[in-house]
């Protein structure tokens, strides 16, 4: 099944498989990415590219204990910890049909915090988003649903890093 998505191979100047970039690499290509947006509307073209191409989830994860509480649609984002990194699963509601910001807000964090170790993620200062401008025109209710699935990731990350100190 194709992605019905013109402009997508526009939208990845950074790899697909993310797994052999550290988390500053990662950081530093979707900074280059945002900067290099010309017309506002590049971000949102963006955050739906990313949302149809988001692989998903399989729906028998889709638990209630995986909801991301504070997000207007229903997002999970299960976690699976291998004893070094997390791995994140993460879909909304819909899927491919809506809602696609959603969506898309969420695979932009998995692209920075994916398949990375609790002590990384927990290194990174989730301001990062501001600073690219991602926060910028987002409704107060997707930038709430947002911030409450980075925060989620943060609880993760801490509680596996204190896993992994044991």
């Amino acid at each position: 099944m194709g992605l019905p998505v013109a402009h997508l191979e526009d939208a990845f100047i950074f790899p697909l498989v993310i797994c052999d970039m550290t988390i500053v690499e990662r950081l530093d290509e979707i900074r280059q990415k945002f900067a290099s947006f010309t017309d506002p509307d590049d971000k949102w073209k963006f955050l739906l590219d990313l949302a149809k191409a988001h692989p998903g989830m399989d729906a028998a994860l889709k638990a209630e204990k995986f909801i991301i509480q504070g997000c207007a649609s229903t997002m999970y984002l299960v976690p699976k910890f291998d004893g070094a990194k997390i791995h994140f699963e993460m879909d909304v509601e819909g899927g491919t049909t809506n809602p696609l910001i959603s969506r898309g807000l969420g695979a932009l964090a998995l692209r920075v915090y994916n398949d990375m170790a609790p002590a990384d993620i927990l290194g990174v200062d989730p301001a990062f988003f501001q600073q690219i401008g991602l926060n910028v025109g987002l409704s107060p209710t997707r930038s709430n649903g947002f911030a409450s699935l980075v925060k989620q990731i943060y609880l993760y990350a801490r509680v596996f890093d204190a896993i992994s100190k044991k």
